[in-house]
């Protein structure tokens, strides 16, 4: 007999076998002659050496994936949350935007951005992670380029749904890293990968800051077309880095590993609940779309994507309208960001570590409705800036967190990639709502409560999906020595699923 511990932190006992989230110590174990379709995705026990060994292959992917990665969601961000930037630095003016026009600006992205959400999810295991995601930061560069020349906001407008599209094939990474990594290391290397986009938030106003200071009218351009200029061939150089550096899927990388190393990421990702080789299954994704879980998460991502969205878009003009100057507004919004990526950080690595999504999930919640109160009541200026600090320092981390907690509890392939598009989909129709809701200039109070309402609904949404989780273990329990339960036991992931009566949700 051996003892596991599973995701929620909790330990089983099975005979033979190690299963990840299994039933408790409390409860019988399966029986083990009877064949069980999670045995494929046990934990192996592994003697010193091969601890050591997998220590050091960890390490290894670290140095190699993450920084790829993360400087992948960098560009993005850069690209992604330009507009704000160059309005400040004059694109309003010259071209003579109203505030609903650079809400167009904003929103259009999400366009392009929605449709090709699907095709960028379930496509990555065909494609290669490699072409996918380079070509993809190579082409969304070109189009950010392009912007250089824009005459007017219908322009930028286009183009932003062109590099949404482009940006679309990048959600593909968060499934990428779910081959690589097991699910109790999500959160971190998600977080070190996504909160790259808070720090591109704080280069975007860095970057910003010194075009209007010292290139600002070179050449006959003015400050806010250097910005897409210089960000989008920043884009098209990484995307050919991407597409030659990045290791492919464990049972497909060549390049870079050693025999026992390609040995050591099979074994690992199907330990974290991957079948190599798998292809597409079209009935797992009317199985992602009947299960509640999807819609539990896609309401979260909506509620955090419309603070994340608000804030991060928005982010320098905000500033600004609280008595700040446009290059003091650039300068500002960079602390604001920093602090968001180094809380998302210590919010991932403590919610790997304690095996928990739902309870950090709450907490950032409120601390990102406190913030959107700040705003709201004004008052002196460092009381809405202390809101910014506190907005991004409770939605950063939300985004990580919704991401690890599907990952944790969806399974089969084509189910866990349509029902991160589901989530992310309404992540985005939330997104540009709430950009909508900064028309009504100068203070923008219909955004900044659709963002305060926003929080309150994740915060009573959390505890709703971690009583039906906790619900749905109780059931599964309750009926494991079912006859139906023996048939399924004998399933594997990509025919059942999480539905697998051993496989328990971790809250």
């Amino acid at each position: 007999m051996t003892t596991n511990e599973n995701a929620s932190g909790h330990k089983s006992i099975t005979p033979m076998i190690h299963v990840d989230r299994i039933a408790t110590d409390s409860e019988s174990a399966p029986n083990p002659s009877i064949e069980n379709g999670l045995t494929a995705h046990q934990e192996t026990d592994l003697s010193p050496e091969e601890i050591a060994a997998e220590k050091k292959f960890r390490l290894k992917i670290d140095l190699i994936i993450l920084p790829l990665v993360a400087t992948l969601y960098f560009l993005a961000a850069l690209d992604r949350t330009d507009v704000g930037n160059a309005a400040v630095a004059g694109m309003d003016v010259d071209l003579s935007l109203t505030p609903a026009q650079l809400s167009y600006c904003v929103a259009f992205f999400y366009i392009g951005f929605m449709v090709f959400q699907l095709p960028g999810a379930i496509l990555v295991r065909a494609i290669t992670p490699p072409i996918q995601l380079g070509v993809a930061c190579m082409l969304w560069g070109v189009a950010t380029a392009i912007m250089t020349e824009a005459q007017n906001w219908q322009t930028i407008a286009g183009l932003r749904v062109v590099v949404g599209a482009f940006e679309a094939f990048i959600q593909g990474a968060p499934l990428y890293l779910t081959f690589w990594y097991k699910p109790h290391e999500l959160a971190t290397r998600g977080a070190i990968s996504l909160s790259m986009m808070s720090v591109a938030g704080s280069m975007n106003g860095l970057i910003a800051y010194a075009i209007q200071t010292t290139t600002d009218g070179r050449y006959g351009r003015p400050a806010w077309r250097w910005i897409f200029l210089i960000e989008g061939v920043m884009s098209v150089g990484f995307g050919v880095v991407i597409f030659f550096c990045l290791p492919n899927t464990p049972e497909r990388v060549k390049r870079g590993f050693t025999a026992q190393e390609k040995e050591i990421a099979i074994r690992r990702t199907k330990e974290a609940f991957n079948v190599p080789h798998t292809r597409l299954h079209l009935r797992q994704m009317g199985a992602a779309v009947k299960d509640p879980k999807t819609w539990f998460l896609s309401v979260l991502n909506g509620c955090s994507a419309m603070s994340q969205a608000a804030w991060s878009q928005f982010l320098p003009f905000i500033i600004k309208l609280n008595g700040y100057t446009a290059n003091e507004a650039q300068i500002m919004a960079i602390p604001v960001f920093v602090v968001a990526g180094v809380t998302a950080i210590l919010v991932g690595y403590l919610s790997d570590r304690w095996r928990t999504r739902g309870t950090f999930l709450t907490g950032c919640a409120l601390v990102t409705g406190v913030g959107w109160v700040l705003l709201i009541i004004g008052g002196p200026r460092q009381l809405p800036y202390a809101g910014c600090l506190l907005i991004g320092m409770g939605s950063t981390p939300m985004v990580i967190l919704e991401l690890a907690w599907l990952n944790n509890n969806i399974i089969g392939y084509t189910k866990k990639a349509s029902a991160m598009t589901i989530m992310n989909m309404t992540g985005h129709v939330c997104t540009i709502a709430v950009s909508f809701g900064f028309r009504d200039g100068p203070q923008y109070y219909t955004g900044k409560r659709l963002g305060l309402s926003s929080a309150a609904i994740a915060a009573l949404a959390v505890p709703a999906m971690m009583m039906y989780l906790k619900a749905q273990n109780a059931k599964k329990l309750a009926n494991k020595n079912t006859p139906e339960a023996a048939v399924m036991r004998a399933k594997s992931v990509e025919e059942i699923y999480d539905t697998h009566p051993d496989f328990m949700y971790s809250q």
